[in-house]
């Protein structure tokens, strides 16, 4: 499928019949919707929306303050262009940030949500990291942290049998502007300062792995305590980009998961 244009924003809509339940993927920070190009086969059942968050991919670089409120507007900016009356929502790292504000927003929109790896950094030693690392991606630029990010992203195996998968991910980290990627990147934790008063009350699957060090079992955990209807799933010898890592096991889990969802 083409890519598609609306005020600045890119996304493809996978739309194959009006009957199916809407999904909406939203990738994390320094990546884009192609992300999801592994998981698009085995979510047939759907109607499927991605698309490329602000600052992101080909979609136009934000203006104004770098919020989550930001990154809601252009959401629902699109939902609305493509008429999506209802949907569930599955947010990966950042976009599980923004997946959770958009509810708590449009709460009449959403169905179910599903959270993958989302950030919870609310310490001030968490705050300082992240912060730090806005500084080096502003003076230096992406590459200078693409090398870590990796190490943290992926099992030392995928890493060593998947080398070209390995190099997409770091291409797509790498062809970020400096100045938008560093401006965007404290929003890791002045997101997570923004969600911690958000409570909800929408069908919830949190998933994260043992081995994301940073947005892992105690993150998820942390997060389920504003969920009121929620189930953690914690998965084993996975990293952040279990997404990618093993799709097939995280699709199964998706659509397990909005199976299960009464939308009626």
């Amino acid at each position: 499928m083409k890519r598609q244009y609306f005020d600045g924003n890119c996304y493809k809509y996978y739309f194959k019949d009006p009957k199916l339940k809407t999904l909406i993927l939203i990738h994390g920070l320094g990546l884009n919707q192609d992300v999801w190009a592994w998981q698009l086969s085995s979510l047939k059942n759907y109607n499927v929306l991605i698309y490329d968050l602000l600052g992101h991919g080909d979609s136009k670089d934000p203006e104004g303050e770098i919020s989550l409120t930001l990154f809601v507007n252009q959401l629902y900016a699109i939902v609305n262009h493509l008429n999506i009356e209802k949907t569930m929502i599955v947010g990966f790292s950042l976009g599980s940030m923004i997946s959770r504000k958009f509810a708590s927003v449009y709460h009449n929109k959403v169905e179910g949500l599903v959270l993958l790896n989302s950030p919870n950094r609310l310490l001030d030693q968490e705050r300082d990291e992240i912060l730090e690392r806005a500084k080096l991606l502003r003076e230096k630029g992406p590459e200078s942290t693409t090398d870590a990010a990796i190490k943290r992203w992926f099992s030392d195996r995928f890493q060593l049998d998947n080398p070209h998968i390995v190099q997409l991910v770091r291409n797509w980290v790498n062809n970020n502007k400096k100045e938008v990627y560093s401006a965007i990147y404290p929003i890791l934790y002045y997101g997570s300062v923004d969600l911690k008063s958000v409570f909800e009350t929408k069908p919830t699957l949190i998933i994260t792995c043992d081995q994301d060090f940073a947005n892992g079992p105690d993150a998820a955990k942390d997060i389920a305590k504003n969920f009121k209807n929620s189930d953690v799933c914690i998965l084993e010898n996975l990293r952040h980009m279990a997404l990618v890592e093993d799709f097939q096991k995280i699709s199964l889990k998706i659509d397990a998961f909005f199976t299960s969802v009464n939308t009626d």
